[in-house]
């Protein structure tokens, strides 16, 4: 089954929610997590990862918190995403340092390739001032597939 980790799609709200403060202000963690429903230390856990990654910076003090340390049109999912999770893999053959046995003669090998090669250009191609502003999560930016790859 795909599916996507809690801490990605908690560290996407959070990314968000920061993104729709147009000042830029630093919020305070404990009310991003309450806002967000997040545990707090989960959430500090996720705020370090995107410290890390200088996709976030923390102030701290009274009237500290956590702010972008990019403009949201900077950032870009594809980067939210690899600095919460690493690169995307979607199989183990599709990693460079995984050796398939069946790779001479893997009927799915292109299939997944194909796949992971449009996600990540997805992803890369979609901005979190983009994602921030979507209404209800609806991207206009640019289609997964197009009508001629459905064909």
């Amino acid at each position: 089954m795909f599916r996507i980790s809690r801490r990605l799609d908690y560290g996407l709200h959070l990314m968000v929610a920061l993104a729709a403060d147009k000042t830029n202000q630093p919020q305070s963690t404990a009310s991003l997590a309450e806002s967000l429903q997040m545990p707090l230390p989960f959430m500090h856990q996720i705020a370090h990862a995107l410290m890390q990654s200088g996709l976030i910076k923390a102030t701290p003090g009274p009237r500290g918190g956590l702010r972008l340390n990019q403009p949201p049109s900077e950032i870009t999912v594809l980067q939210i995403v690899e600095s919460l999770e690493g690169p995307i893999t979607l199989n183990p053959c599709s990693d460079s340092g995984q050796n398939c046995a069946h790779q001479e003669n893997c009927a799915t090998q292109v299939l997944w390739g194909d796949v992971q090669q449009r996600l990540v250009l997805h992803l890369a191609s979609t901005s979190l001032e983009a994602l921030a502003n979507s209404e209800q999560g609806k991207l206009s930016e640019m289609p997964i597939f197009s009508s001629a790859d459905i064909a």
